[in-house]
Order: C-alpha cells, then structure tokens, then sequence
C-alpha cells in the first residue's frame, strides 16, 4: 500500500507542471478569443481606446540565431516604433502582412500583468501604412512621397468618412494620413482608434491590403523581461509556423526562465469569418515554470 502510494504521489508530482501549462494555455486561449469576440466603441471613456480591453495586438516576426524575436531591428530603433496589426471580430482581416506565420501577441494594457511595463499605443491605420519611411515613430509623414503626410487630426480628418474620402482622392496608400491615439490626446484617442477601425471595415473592399498597423512605441530592451506578451503564436496551416513559434518560446524560456504559451491562431478565410485561438499541449516546446 506504501508503495502505491508512493507512486501515485510520484505521479502526480510529474504532472503538477504539465497540468499547471495547460491550465494557463487554455486561459490564455480563452482570454485571446474573448478579447477578439469583443467589440467596444471605448474601453470606459474618451481617454481609453479600445484597444485597452478588446481585441488582439500581434506582432509578426521571424526567429533568427542572431536576435530576440521580442527585440528591435535597426528601423524599429531608429524611428522608436514598432509595427503590428490589431485582430477583432469586426474587421475584415484574412491574412498578416508579408505572409507572416508567427510571432507574439501582448496583453491589452488594461489586462497586462502585474510588474509587467505599460507600452504606449501611438497611431493607426487602417491598412498597412508603409510606416518603414515614415517620421514621427512611423506615423507621419513617407519620405517615399512627394508630398507632406501629416497625422490625419491636423489635417481636419477626424472621421472614417472624411479618412475614406482622402484616400480615394489621392489613390496611394503611401501618402494616407494616420489617426493619432498617443496617450497625450486623452480626450480625442479612444474616438480616433475606434475611427481607424471604422475606416477599415466600411472601406475593406477598396483597401489594398486586408490588414491594418498599429505603431506601439519601441519599448527599453533591457526591460523586455517586463514587456506583457501574452502569447506566441503560429498560423494554422502555414509550413514552418509552428516551429517559428517554438524557436521563440524556447528562446524566451532560456533567456527568462518563464513559461509564455503557444496559442493556435485560425485565420478568417472569407471577410465575413471569425478568427479561433486555440492551445494544444503538443506543441509547446518547454515545461511550464
């Protein structure tokens, strides 16, 4: 009977971890696809735009021996912002730019962990917005231009319909104007991201991408310890994603010594469809921690 025992504790010591995994994945699958079903005007106000409570920031990225995935390229540091794209159910996005297939997606501020930093969403667009060239973080004006791009507020934009009405006049997605959502517009924000979003659903069979961009400002490096991803993802069905996804995860483990979760994502394969999250325990490449 001692030895039973002894065994079963022995068992059930061996799957504390493996269960303790799952538990988070499968929280954190269902907290994605939550946040995704959501769809708020505001997160509690003008100051608080939705993205705060609602929807899915994801960044794409592509693992290298030579960086963190979760780090900034030379533009990236250089302008001080970062690209990603914002997922919800009421936007029309089928596919991540660049044929992406993996990478990381962050917490909503107002969910992120505790001791985690608090990162500053800083423009929108509501298709990609060729922000490479761009000034002001990557939401001003292309140097790829002739003319002078400026934040769309400055140039009396301030609804989808006057942001459409633009487009269509000057034809080129390189010389379209981004809603500002800095956190020193407290007043004005919550409406211009809720704008961005409402441009791109009203404007999606016109848009040249079926994507947007957000530019979330580049955080310190030496805190990315801090930074709130909440998950890795890969595709489903696109070749190399899943081990793109577990390249990171142990990256990030070896380097922190956490535990962050490989979530599914199913992509939408008509405008109309919905995207699934999803966390399979066979396909996490380290324990929990």
């Amino acid at each position: 009977m001692l030895k039973k025992c002894s065994r079963l504790l022995a068992t059930a010591a061996l799957l504390t971890p493996f269960l303790a995994q799952a538990s988070l994945g499968e929280r954190t699958a269902a907290q994605m696809q939550e946040n995704y079903d959501a769809a708020p005007v505001d997160c509690g106000g003008s100051a608080i735009p939705a993205h705060g409570c609602s929807g899915v920031l994801i960044r794409a990225t592509k693992p290298s021996p030579k960086y963190h995935t979760w780090h900034h390229s030379p533009n990236n540091k250089e302008k001080g912002g970062v690209s990603f794209s914002y997922l919800r159910t009421d936007l029309p996005i089928t596919s991540l730019a660049a044929d992406a297939r993996s990478g990381f997606t962050l917490y909503p501020r107002m969910q992120r962990p505790a001791g985690s930093i608090s990162y500053q969403v800083l423009c929108a667009w509501p298709t990609d917005g060729d922000t490479w060239t761009r000034e002001q973080q990557g939401c001003g004006n292309n140097s790829q231009t002739t003319s002078t791009e400026r934040l769309c507020h400055e140039q009396g934009i301030t609804t989808a319909h006057a942001w459409i009405d633009e487009f269509r006049r000057s034809g080129d997605y390189k010389r379209q104007c981004a809603f500002d959502v800095r956190d020193t517009r407290k007043s004005e924000r919550a409406d211009a991201f809720y704008q961005s979003l409402t441009a791109q659903r009203m404007f999606a069979s016109e848009l040249p991408f079926p994507w947007n961009e957000v530019i979330v400002q580049a955080w310190e490096e030496d805190q990315s310890h801090r930074l709130p991803i909440q998950s890795f993802f890969h595709i489903e069905g696109m070749w190399g994603a899943l081990e793109q996804a577990q390249a990171d995860q142990k990256d990030w483990y070896e380097t922190y010594g956490a535990y962050i979760p490989i979530i599914r994502i199913r992509m939408p394969q008509e405008a109309h469809d919905k995207a699934t999250f999803s966390y399979h325990s066979n396909e996490q490449a380290v324990p929990t921690s």
